[in-house]
């Protein structure tokens, strides 16, 4: 896993430059759920306020660290705080005056999250490919402009296989964790939790090699994207491992957020920007294995090439520094 991080080091300029798209995107995709679901968002908050489940939650976690735990005590908790707030959801209005609606509304914000962050998918691989092809780097917007159309089918495509997986594993361990809650109570979650993060590091091995794919073959995208998915199947577990580690981080940093920062700002860059950090990371991983299984040579640092731009004007740096 060196290779790769040294490879995301060298191209830092790239992870800027994806960053600020990323985050400028989903300030945008907040601004516009907030627009929507503004007065659901205020009076969720005020139901959460007014039953204290913050409370609820720090109170319990105190309890697990200082060893205090009672298991019937709070499952009577959590059933008293599920019935009041059920009680006070009647109060919340939802948009446009439906449940239907919202739902709705809320699916396609998502969905819409999904499709735009990828638009920086093979812009990104791309720069990252030419580096480790030729160490040479063409201006980012240059593939951003130039690769539109592979772009948006690679992002159409990936969303539509994606997607449904995101969302069956999270319906599948959410119906998992409410199935054996009354069973095992409150430490069914750590099973629960560690399943999830498993099937959603084997999702993302699965896709792994569908942009080193897409980026690295000329012609079909779709072609390409089978291609990917075929590979990596076949390379499946010498992937996974790496990507579980890279997931187990994310989740970590996530963790400690949520428990130790108070403030929701601060909170979210803390959870996001690593996060989005990481993420790039991983593409260096799938891009290192992906040549590494056609046994293709590759750069994962800069050199001076004889004969490139960045020689000559390394050349020239000296000259200006030797004394005259």
């Amino acid at each position: 896993m060196i290779k790769p991080l040294v490879l995301a080091a060298h191209n830092w300029k790239v992870l800027l430059k994806s960053i600020v798209y990323q985050v400028l995107l989903l300030a945008l995709i907040v601004a516009l759920g907030y627009l929507i679901f503004g007065n659901l968002v205020d009076d969720m908050a005020k139901v959460f306020s007014d039953n204290n489940v913050s409370g609820f939650l720090s109170d319990t976690v105190n309890s697990v660290i200082s060893g205090d735990f009672d298991s019937e005590r709070f499952a009577a908790q959590l059933g008293d705080l599920i019935s009041n707030v059920r009680n006070s959801i009647s109060s919340v209005r939802l948009p446009f005056g439906g449940v239907t609606m919202s739902y709705v509304l809320f699916c396609v914000i998502i969905v819409l999250y999904r499709l735009l962050v990828s638009l920086t998918d093979v812009a990104a691989a791309c720069q990252l490919e030419e580096f480790m092809t030729s160490n040479a780097a063409r201006p980012f917007s240059w593939f951003v402009i130039k690769k539109q159309a592979v772009t948006w089918k690679f992002a159409l495509l990936q969303t539509a296989f994606a997607l449904p997986l995101d969302l069956l594993i999270a319906t599948g361990c959410i119906g998992f964790y409410l199935l054996f809650l009354l069973a095992f109570n409150w430490w069914s979650i750590i099973p629960v939790a560690a399943i999830a993060l498993l099937m959603y590091v084997a999702r993302l091995t699965l896709f792994a090699y569908t942009l080193p794919s897409v980026v690295c073959n000329d012609g079909s995208v779709r072609v390409a994207f089978k291609k990917g998915l075929a590979r990596g199947a076949m390379r499946f577990w010498h992937v996974f491992w790496k990507n579980l580690i890279v997931v187990c981080l994310m989740a970590a940093i996530a963790v400690v957020s949520v428990m130790f920062i108070a403030n929701p700002i601060v909170k979210t860059v803390v959870t996001t920007v690593p996060a989005f950090v990481l993420f790039f990371y991983m593409k260096c991983i799938n891009m290192v294995e992906y040549f590494r299984f056609d046994n293709k040579p590759f750069f994962y640092k800069r050199v001076e090439i004889e004969g490139t731009d960045r020689y000559i004007r390394a050349q020239q740096k000296r000259a200006k520094k030797l004394p005259r």
